[in-house]
């Protein structure tokens, strides 16, 4: 896989799509020191300072578009497999917060951004996967309002990580998982270490979506990787939203 390395970038997922308009066959990575514009899901921005790994994985598709409508779960359990690796001890404390953060007790360590870039019958079309991931920096740093409580690897774990360990973990387990995503889409292996690994199953949470917020039971996740709540109209499976983030009673 090549690897290309800024010191500081806007952001690594806009220089893979900038990349990417040349006729690219092969899986290319992209990562940076530190970002100036990172961003996450919804436009959000992503703080990105000296000390995480921020990277985005460029990938020729092999599928059509609408096959990879559940691509974010796979990278989330990509992005969670490397993390326990890295962690050694304590995996259980990792968790995926559908459809694609990784938490480490309760806080967020981890974000994923995927975007496709058509290329119209010229190029190949690709998926580009951005990942962020906390690792030795203070994480006081951070702002002070962010939608949910962060964390960084080395407070969380009490220990100081190498930032390139975390990202040839983290790009190694992101091909493996996108191999299994395109010959067997969201097969019994990515399901079950899906849904062994989901955060807040069993608890009630506020669900914001395009049709409003509701309440309910966390029950899991369906075949389709949709998420599923438990509510007064029964149970509901959803594939667009995400947590309020504040718990409901």
């Amino acid at each position: 896989m090549r690897r290309i390395h800024y010191e500081t970038i806007d952001s690594t997922n806009s220089e893979a799509r900038r990349l990417a308009t040349d006729d690219v066959r092969e899986p290319l990575l992209v990562t940076a020191a530190e970002q100036s514009a990172g961003r996450g899901r919804h436009g959000r921005q992503w703080q990105s300072p000296l000390g995480g790994a921020w990277l985005s994985l460029v990938w020729p598709a092999r599928q059509p578009p609408v096959a990879y409508a559940a691509v974010s779960l796979a990278a989330a359990v990509a992005v969670l497999r490397a993390l326990r690796e890295l962690a050694a001890r304590s995996p259980e404390r990792f968790q995926v917060k559908w459809p694609n953060d990784v938490l480490v007790d309760d806080c967020k360590v981890a974000g994923i951004l995927c975007e496709q870039r058509l290329g119209g019958g010229v190029s190949p079309d690709v998926i580009i996967i951005g990942v962020g991931v906390n690792v030795n920096f203070d994480p006081a740093m951070l702002p002070s309002d962010l939608r949910h409580p962060a964390t960084t690897l080395n407070t969380a774990l009490g220990k100081s990580f190498r930032v390139d360990d975390v990202i040839d973990a983290v790009a190694e387990h992101l091909a493996a998982a996108l191999e299994s995503f395109e010959s067997e889409g969201l097969g019994e292996g990515l399901l079950t270490e899906l849904r062994d690994s989901l955060a807040y199953v069993g608890t009630m949470r506020t669900w914001s979506s395009p049709g409003g917020a509701i309440q309910g039971r966390v029950a899991g996740i369906d075949d389709a990787g949709r998420l599923l709540l438990a509510t007064p109209s029964g149970r509901i499976a959803y594939e667009t939203g995400e947590f309020a983030e504040t718990r409901s009673p």
